[in-house]
This record gives structure tokens, sequence and C-alpha cells, in this order.
């Protein structure tokens, strides 16, 4: 393939994806597009932000995302249960590693989580308690298993199958932000369209963020 050629397939990809200036398409764009493509998610809506989005607080965030609450704005965490063991691990009921989708305006309580989890076996096969010690997974597992860097992590073309969890304080806005696969790329997706993912699992497991805490 000639230089000239090799350009021209590089600048239709840039127009595809509508990368801003000076952002090149990589794999992990590729990635979260083509699944949420595959699975045909009519309300997914792709929207390039400012280098400064971070720095910004949700009130700006949602304004140039056009959200209609602050409630909207999520983020996808991996957690690791650091009691599974690759013996114990089962993704449907005794997850290692699962990701959850939580607003910006709120906390992980681990406790509620960890309550909600239980309840997916029956009450005779329940799971104790000292079964759980849930943490925020490693960089290193995190790029593993998402193939997403710090801030760019989506649901959507991870490496490894992890349980989905969503928090069920989303649910009411039937629509939210995530990341969308690079850290100034964001996802907006119907709440039904989302759960077509499959292994999704809606929970109480947050509470209000403090007004001391720093989003993040």
């Amino acid at each position: 393939m000639t230089e000239a050629l090799e350009a021209r397939v590089k600048a239709l990809e840039q127009k595809r994806y509508g990368c801003p200036k000076g952002v090149e398409v990589d794999e992990s764009i590729r990635r979260a597009r083509e699944h949420v493509e595959r699975l045909q998610l009519y309300s997914s809506n792709w929207k390039w932000v400012p280098e400064k989005y971070y720095d910004w607080s949700l009130e700006q965030r949602a304004k140039i995302l056009k959200a209609k609450s602050t409630h909207m704005l999520c983020k996808s965490l991996l957690l690791e249960n650091k009691k599974v063991t690759d013996e114990t691990a089962d993704l449907k009921t005794n997850p290692k590693f699962l990701m959850v989708m939580i607003q910006y305006e709120t906390t992980l309580d681990v406790k509620k989580l960890t309550t909600s989890l239980r309840k997916l076996r029956p009450v005779a096969d329940r799971l104790d308690e000292s079964q759980f010690d849930l943490r925020v997974a490693s960089p290193e597992d995190n790029d593993r298993i998402t193939g997403y860097k710090f801030n760019s992590v989506t649901p959507f073309g991870l490496k490894e199958k992890v349980m989905m969890v969503m928090s069920s304080e989303i649910v009411p806005y039937g629509y939210f932000w995530m990341g969308g696969g690079h850290v100034h790329l964001k996802l907006g997706m119907s709440v039904d369209d989302f759960q077509k993912l499959g292994n999704v699992h809606v929970m109480d497991l947050s509470v209000p963020r403090s007004s001391t805490d720093q989003a993040q």
C-alpha cells in the first residue's frame, strides 16, 4: 500500500469516527464501536469531548453532552473480589471480576453491593459475607481484562467476559453516558439498549456523594 493510499484510508477512518484534529483511530476505539454496532444498539450516541473535560464541573460536562441531568453521567469501574479464586469463580453468581456502572454523583457502597451479589444465589446456597472482599481492580488487571486505559474504559469490546452491574439509580433516567474507548470519547445509550449487552444485573450499590468528594 502506497503512502498516499495509506494516508487516504487513515483520513477516511478518522472522518467515519468523527475524530477531532490530532486524534488517530486506534484498536481500542474500533473495538468499542464495532461491538456496539454488532449489537445494533440504535440509541447509541458517540461524542468527542475537549481535553479539559475532566477539569470541568459535572454541570459543564452534562451541558456539552446535552444530558438532561448530571445523574446521567456515569463511569465504569472494574472490581475484583479478592476472596474468589479461579477454582471458585462463577461468572453468573460469584464473579472474580465485575464491571460496575455507577453515577459520578454517587459513591460505591461495598456493603450494598455485597448484599446484592449474595442475592444472586438462593438462600440455601447463599455465600457468606466473609467470602467477599471487593476492591478496585489493579491497573494491570484492568488493562488486561478491559483493554482500555484510565478514563477510557467502556463496557463494550472488553478483552475478557465479566459480570456487568448497573446501579439501580441510573434506571429511572432511561438514558446515560459512559466512557467510549478513548479518554476524550463518550458513549450515550438508553438503559434498555445497554441491557442487551447480556449478563447485566441492576443492583442497589451506591450512596450519594458527599459535598467534600471530588468528581473523578
